[in-house]
């Protein structure tokens, strides 16, 4: 079976000290923003193409790719390039068959991104630099929606909200390893620092359920009060954040015990519909784009408290970050 990319693309870049630009996709506006994070203020908002929901920058910090999705009346099947630098567009990659494009993630230092293609069943692996489409692989499931990574890239986990369940592919080979049951409306998918688990969220029984990355074997699972629509490690690997889109609330559980450490009341801020979330890369800070409010919230890890709400576009939901400052307007 031939290789999809280079072996060498497995070695991550070392991340960055800390981060000055954060992106968020407004999905209900079709715009990005770009937020400097010294100030926190949105210093650029630049039009994409529609139903922006998730975003992924490049390891050097240089190119944010922002997917074009759906929405009512409309099925999205391209991604959109932008220089973080000027926060200008600098491309549209046309996916062809590919449709609704949703999770997406860098693959390790070099030129490729994978990305969820819904409406089409399957997982896309597209080289931005070229523009093109190197591969694709057959999800066979409804609602192939978020996908997660395992640090060393060779695996890629792929959470399909219709079928329940999480599609395994080996990214060396483009084989499917296994589909493996989790629950109804399987959506949230995070793997830990050490590679050692999975979790996945259940949206429609409200539980997360925790796998053994390498055998697959269920490891465990847990209640939780919302519908845990994102789930994400933190760097360390210590603590797991999930937010509670329809309780506007983001808990913070320990990942060994998955005890309740904190709770987050976003609602007590005026923020509602917590979506997506990222961690800073020293762990210090979490952001949380409050969707239904036009903002992203930045919880302070040291005391889980809300720090700074940053003011974006309508349907804040994506979000990347980068080392790079972003030119205002």
């Amino acid at each position: 079976m031939r290789r999809f990319f280079p072996l060498s693309v497995l070695c991550l870049l070392a991340a960055p000290a800390a981060a000055d630009t954060l992106i968020v996709g407004n999905k209900a506006e079709h715009t990005v923003s770009f937020v400097d994070l010294e100030t926190g203020e949105e210093v650029r908002r630049v039009e994409t193409g529609r139903a922006p929901h998730e975003i992924a920058v490049s390891p050097d910090g240089t190119t944010a790719v922002v997917v074009s999705y759906a929405e009512a009346g409309y099925i999205g099947n391209t991604l959109h390039l932008f220089d973080v630098a000027t926060g200008k567009k600098t491309g549209v990659i046309d996916l062809g068959e590919h449709q609704a494009p949703h999770g997406l993630k860098w693959i390790g230092g070099d030129d490729l991104v994978i990305v969820t293609t819904e409406r089409s069943q399957d997982v896309a692996i597209v080289d931005v630099e070229n523009g093109t489409v190197t591969a694709s692989l057959k999800t066979g499931m409804q609602g192939s929606h978020m996908v997660a990574l395992s640090p060393d890239v060779r695996r890629a986990y792929v959470a399909n909200i219709g079928s329940g369940n999480m599609s395994v592919f080996d990214l060396p080979t483009g084989e499917k390893v296994a589909d493996v049951t989790v629950g109804a409306q399987a959506e949230a998918v995070t793997v830990s620092p050490d590679g050692r688990e999975v979790w996945v969220g259940s949206n429609g029984e409200r539980k997360v359920v925790r796998f053994d990355a390498a055998s697959l074997e269920q490891l465990g699972t847990f209640d939780v009060a919302g519908v845990p629509i994102r789930v994400e490690f933190s760097p360390s690997g210590q603590h797991v954040a999930i937010s509670h889109f329809d309780r506007a609330e983001v808990i913070i559980v320990d990942a060994s015990s998955q005890e309740l450490v904190a709770t987050v009341d976003l609602g007590e801020a005026d923020l509602a519909v917590p979506v997506t979330m990222l961690w800073s890369h020293d762990g210090s800070k979490l952001w949380v784009a409050a969707t239904g409010s036009q903002a992203v919230a930045e919880i302070h890890a040291s005391h889980w408290t809300i720090n700074r709400i940053f003011a974006v576009g309508a349907g804040s939901d994506g979000l990347g970050y980068s080392p790079l400052d972003t030119a205002a307007d």
